[in-house]
């Protein structure tokens, strides 16, 4: 995987079920790491893969058919660098 595209996927769950879904999510093999976060979103996951379409896909046919699973927002990574403020990453 090359040219593998990293996204970032914010989730909301219902209220008391974050854990259980976090749990449900991991065991998606697309979904390379998540962990439960505080404000707007309850859940942050990372998906990795070699295009957008599986992407999509992947948060359409399995992250959102995940009951209690109530709002989800796919973030793209773009093909340009990484900063950091020690330099490229």
């Amino acid at each position: 995987m090359d040219e593998s595209i990293t996204a970032y996927v914010l989730i909301k769950t219902e209220v008391g079920k974050t854990d259980f879904v976090l749990k449900d999510i991991l065991d998606i093999p697309k979904v390379s790491k998540g962990t439960m976060v505080t404000g707007d979103y309850d859940i942050v996951v990372e998906i990795v893969s070699d295009s957008v379409d599986d992407i999509l896909s992947t948060v359409a046919q399995e992250i959102r058919q995940i009951r209690d699973v109530t709002e989800t927002k796919t973030l793209i990574g773009t093909k340009l660098p990484s900063y950091s403020p020690r330099g490229n990453l």
